[in-house]
């Protein structure tokens, strides 16, 4: 079956995309290219300390209390911004500034602080600073951190210049993965469209992890439960395997060996649920090993379908390849070299991408499935064409019959047909010339109805007619023309027999056919009596 161009306009686009992405981060990564902390302001001897008072290189990933000390250093009177990079995942923090003079200056947030974010899906704090050196204290408390929660400071329009671009960007794909949310949940609603519902679930996961991890919650909703930055991963995997299982009809009929791996991958992510349940410091460390299971599911399931040349399965392994190259930059990362973008940012944009070509994947089946189905319907009314239609003659057949008359109109009527001397012609001239027979009698009995009855050929030497009782004579008159005109034909001794009943005559269709099958044979004998008698006075 050939794709549609736009599958491959919009993989190529998206292909692009991905270039484009990983060149940023490859100038991220670059001093060349990564725009340098301020010359002015700067942040010098910065020391973290755990709550027993011990030093640390690092603050750990499972979270805790740390209070970090750092100098700074103002050469200019201006309004500056002191905010966090890498990471938005911060429950509490608070800001404790010192001038020599002994001026203070304090500043508060986080994901589970009510006070209002003054900038967008960041936690900057503003404060109007005048030259000298100050001492910063920032004590940190979250239950876990998604990466290292390094300081830096900016006047607010540098600062304005590197965020505003990048949080809108992200709002922007919240938006994106809402909508495709909304439209997948509202097809997976229906019977039988469990791939879609599982879809859904995985996207609906990962945006509320990001709307949680990312401060829109809190700041456009005030919502302020920590542990949405993590917890919903944790059921997203197990709703992306299920999708996966569905999308490649992974069962334990067909396949039994992958359905066995799938209820293993099953059992992982539901221990890594619980343990982070009991745990909940490591919540955030289960939800991306969730992660890296369910993307080597995922290859090893579309690799294996690709080999099998499974077309959804090739567009799929494209998909998931994608995606476990910008999702596995993002969940092994713990610094970046740029104010810019957050971990959590770019890991929204992996997501988004993988959310997209899944869109595609799913669209490709969907254009598949309703094909199937059209070509499927095609055939099923071919087949039940047949089931309703006399080989020999083309005409509707007994089956036609029985289920026009299940709504016999009452002004109604229907006629018994039956050939005179079938028999005979098979006997004296063969089979062939007896099927001319009948196919030139319903030939030409079709073609005088036309529109104003219909003609059916009930099997053997009997047809039937179905009229409007008006009509009947008419109907009748022309029987009687065709027999003629098959005896100008050269089969003579070739007619019809008639036995007409009407709808009000009965309640039943089967006591209507009774009926005019019984009138028929007595109009036949009456004819042949009548004939008997011609040939009597003749001799």
């Amino acid at each position: 079956m050939q794709l549609s161009p736009i599958f491959y306009r919009c993989l190529l686009l998206l292909s692009l995309l991905l270039l484009s992405l990983l060149f940023a981060g490859a100038a991220f990564a670059n001093p060349a290219f990564a725009n340098p902390l301020f010359a002015n302001p700067t942040l010098s001897d910065s020391v973290c300390q755990n709550e027993r008072g011990q030093t640390v290189q690092q603050i750990p990933l499972y979270g805790g209390k740390f209070t970090c000390h750092t100098t700074l250093t103002i050469t200019a009177a201006d309004s500056y911004v002191l905010d966090f990079k890498n990471t938005t995942v911060i429950a509490n923090f608070n800001h404790q500034l010192s001038a020599a003079d002994g001026k203070a200056y304090t500043a508060h947030g986080g994901l589970n602080s009510a006070e209002k974010n003054p900038y967008l899906l960041r936690h900057g704090r503003k404060f109007d600073l005048s030259p000298g050196t100050y001492q910063l204290s920032t004590q940190l408390n979250s239950p876990y951190f998604l990466a290292q929660p390094e300081l830096f400071i900016a006047t607010e329009p540098d600062y304005l210049s590197q965020v505003l671009a990048s949080s809108a960007g992200a709002i922007l794909m919240l938006g994106v993965l809402m909508g495709i949310f909304v439209y997948y949940i509202a097809i997976g609603l229906a019977p039988g469209h469990v791939t879609e519902r599982m879809y859904a679930l995985f996207i609906l996961g990962n945006l509320i992890f990001q709307g949680a991890a990312l401060g829109a919650f809190a700041q456009l909703a005030d919502s302020h439960w920590f542990y949405l930055s993590s917890a919903p991963i944790l059921l997203s995997n197990i709703a992306y395997v299920a999708f996966v299982r569905h999308l490649l009809g992974i069962n334990a009929t067909h396949y039994p060996r992958l359905h066995q791996f799938s209820l293993i991958v099953y059992a992982i992510l539901v221990a890594l649920l619980v343990n982070a349940l009991i745990n909940p410091n490591w919540m955030l460390e289960m939800a991306r090993t969730g992660v890296a299971i369910f993307l080597v599911f995922g290859f090893i399931c579309g690799s294996y379908f690709s080999w099998l040349k499974h077309r959804t399965a090739q567009y799929y392994l494209i998909a998931i390849t994608v995606f476990g190259v910008l999702g596995g930059m993002s969940i092994s990362a713990q610094k970046l070299s740029t104010n810019i973008w957050t971990i959590e940012q770019m890991g929204l944009i992996a997501v988004t991408v993988e959310a997209i070509l899944l869109a595609l994947v799913l669209a490709y089946q969907i254009n598949r499935l309703h094909k199937d189905k059209d070509r499927m319907l095609v055939e099923l009314q071919d087949t039940r064409s047949l089931a309703l239609t006399d080989r020999l003659t083309n005409l509707p057949n007994r089956h036609a019959l029985e289920g026009k008359m299940l709504n016999f109109p009452a002004y109604g009527c229907l006629i018994f047909l039956d050939m005179d001397n079938l028999k005979h012609f098979n006997d004296h001239f063969g089979h062939d010339v007896g099927d001319t027979l009948l196919k030139n009698f319903s030939l030409y009995l079709n073609q005088r109805l036309g529109r104003e009855a219909q003609l059916y050929r009930l099997g053997g030497d009997e047809f039937a007619i179905l009229c409007h009782e008006d009509e009947v004579e008419w109907c009748q008159h022309q029987v009687e023309a065709t027999n003629k005109q098959l005896q100008v034909g050269g089969f003579i001794g070739a007619g019809a027999s008639q036995g007409v009943v009407f709808a009000r005559e009965a309640n039943t269709p089967a006591e209507l056919m009774r009926i005019a099958d019984k009138r028929m044979y007595a109009n036949k004998r009456s004819r042949k009596d009548r004939k008997e008698m011609l040939q009597v006075l003749q001799n």
